[in-house]
């Protein structure tokens, strides 16, 4: 769960840098969308295309070992490794869509908009995250959260709702103190804590929040992530 985790970390990290880079030098009236993947164990990259989806308009790699970041600003031809990840990403989303998309369900579109974060498990499977973001500051959200498989043909086989609404939990309190930890509840279906509450957690925390907690209404405790330990822990009630 946590290496899970740290992956859809990166994957929405690298794209929000891209994101503030590319804005810097380009208009949304430029680009035609963008591809999001893993070249390889140590790097995300996202590439940044025009209309016609014929040409990269901006390229960015973010190496998530020695934290290197390359961007490079410079109209070229999409590679061929390039578009097949675009027609791979399209694929997986408009067989999401197809086949899930009645089980979707995005409470308080005010809140934020979802994102969507393509992330290889292995050599046979895919999971596309759908993830909750949010334009409020001072709030970790959680809920509005799925995940889908697809094995390695692109067909869908699994489908994963983790929360059954939007928690919205403030990491203020109301006189504008910092509040040291929160928590939630999962219910008997979602018994442990998600990699999209850990990737939620480390996108959004304050700095010096180093815990969050899960009770657990399936195994009657409560579950801890600590980023220090890194690890998830089971808290003595």
């Amino acid at each position: 769960i946590v290496n899970e985790a740290w992956q859809l970390y990166y994957s929405e990290r690298t794209n929000w840098m891209a994101s503030d880079v590319v804005w810097e030098s380009h208009s949304m009236d430029e680009l035609g969308g963008t591809i999001s993947w893993q070249p390889n164990d140590s790097v995300w990259a996202v590439v940044f295309l025009d209309k016609e989806r014929n040409d990269c308009v901006f390229e960015f790699q973010y190496n998530i070992v020695t934290k290197e970041v390359l961007s490079l600003d410079s109209l070229r031809p999409t590679t061929e490794m390039e578009l097949a990840e675009l027609e791979r990403r399209d694929k997986i989303i408009n067989r999401a869509v197809e086949k899930y998309g009645d089980s979707l369900y995005f409470a308080s579109q005010s809140f934020g908009s979802p994102n969507i974060d393509i992330v290889r498990i292995n050599d046979d499977l895919t999971r596309l995250y759908i993830i909750q973001g949010t334009i409020l500051d001072n709030v970790i959200p959680f809920g509005n959260d799925y995940s889908i498989d697809f094995d390695k043909d692109l067909n869908p086989i699994a489908f994963r709702k983790y929360h059954n609404s939007l928690l919205a939990l403030r990491t203020k309190t109301e006189d504008g103190g910092d509040v040291e930890s929160i928590r939630h509840s999962h219910l008997t279906n979602n018994p442990f804590i998600t990699p999209t509450d850990i990737c939620n957690f480390l996108l959004y925390r304050p700095e010096g929040m180093d815990i969050f907690y899960v009770y657990s209404t399936a195994y009657k405790c409560t579950f801890a992530y600590s980023l220090k330990l890194n690890q998830i822990i089971t808290v003595v009630d």
